[in-house]
């Protein structure tokens, strides 16, 4: 009877490592999809930036290419990702460079953690384009 009751006690203890283990690795993988999404979707609008910079449509082209044509998207309003928020960023002439715009698309979220909804996160994606 005693070795029973040592057997169960290791195998607890096992189990109680595996679970912690299992749950551990989940919210890894849930970090990392949740990190990925947040690329793509900055990366997504920057090449609508860029499309936006070169084109010749009327309201768009380089002279309208302003933060106020890429407004803050929040949370719920990017389709199919509504745990996420989009925020574009134009600053003309970095650092006094003539011709040149600086873009930082920033994609925020709020990465889940097996104690609860963890502070937000966020990824930069930043480039320089230059008009030639």
């Amino acid at each position: 009877m005693a070795e029973v009751l040592a057997a169960l006690g290791v195998l607890g203890v096992a189990l109680v490592g595996v679970l912690f283990s299992m749950t551990y690795g989940a919210t890894g993988v849930d970090a990392s999809r949740r990190s990925t999404t947040a690329l793509f979707l900055a990366e997504q609008r920057m090449e609508q930036v860029k499309a936006f910079a070169m084109s010749r449509s009327g309201a768009q082209g380089w002279t309208n290419l302003t933060a106020a044509a890429f407004p803050a998207e929040g949370y719920g309003t990017i389709p199919g990702h509504g745990d996420y928020r989009r925020a574009v960023t134009i600053t003309d002439n970095p650092g006094g460079a003539a011709n040149t715009k600086q873009v930082e698309v920033q994609v925020a979220y709020r990465p889940v953690r097996p104690e609860g909804i963890g502070p937000e996160t966020s990824v930069v994606l930043s480039t320089l384009l230059v008009k030639r």
